[in-house]
């Protein structure tokens, strides 16, 4: 999935992810050889290829599991912590990029489509190196410590008078 900089907002250091839980799908569901990657999109949509929807080296594996169960009823967050914080640095577009060996279960997850925009790419194979392109997102947030403005300091000296 790519997430574009004006949907992010400002420079954060991504500690976790959470997905928003919808009907559908199994109580509990089970991933194995479970891996998250980020990395920078050089644009604000994807191509068919995984790997060249990133920018040269910006790839890195931030979370790596052998296996995870969500158990998270409908209308419920789940989170997965990260192993690697990842410092997204406020320009650009961001890719996250969700990947498992096999599994059991299945997790319905809320989504919203930008009808024309392809948002996310696909594939039933985690090795694959091309996959389908969907205009549909799921919902999801990025957790961490978001970065002061560069003003920020100056402006609070500023308002209480320091000088």
């Amino acid at each position: 999935m790519v997430a574009k900089a004006d949907e992010i907002g400002s420079p954060i250091e991504v500690s976790s992810i959470s997905w928003h839980r919808a009907a559908g799908g199994t109580p509990t569901a089970s991933f194995n050889n479970f891996n998250i990657y980020m990395g920078y999109c050089p644009q604000e949509m994807l191509g068919t290829s995984f790997m060249d929807n990133y920018i040269q080296d910006s790839r890195t594996l931030v979370h790596h599991s052998g296996s995870i169960t969500v158990a998270e009823g409908t209308d419920e967050w789940f989170t997965i912590e990260l192993d690697t914080p990842f410092s997204y640095d406020g320009e650009g577009s961001l890719i996250l990029e969700v990947a498992w060996s096999s599994g059991s279960g299945s997790v319905h997850n809320y989504f919203f489509d930008a009808p024309g925009s392809p948002m996310r790419l696909k594939s039933a194979e985690p090795e694959a190196a091309t996959g389908i392109l969907s205009s549909s997102r799921c919902q999801f947030m990025l957790n961490g410590t978001q970065a002061l403005e560069n003003g920020t300091w100056a402006s609070v000296k500023i308002l209480l008078g320091a000088e």
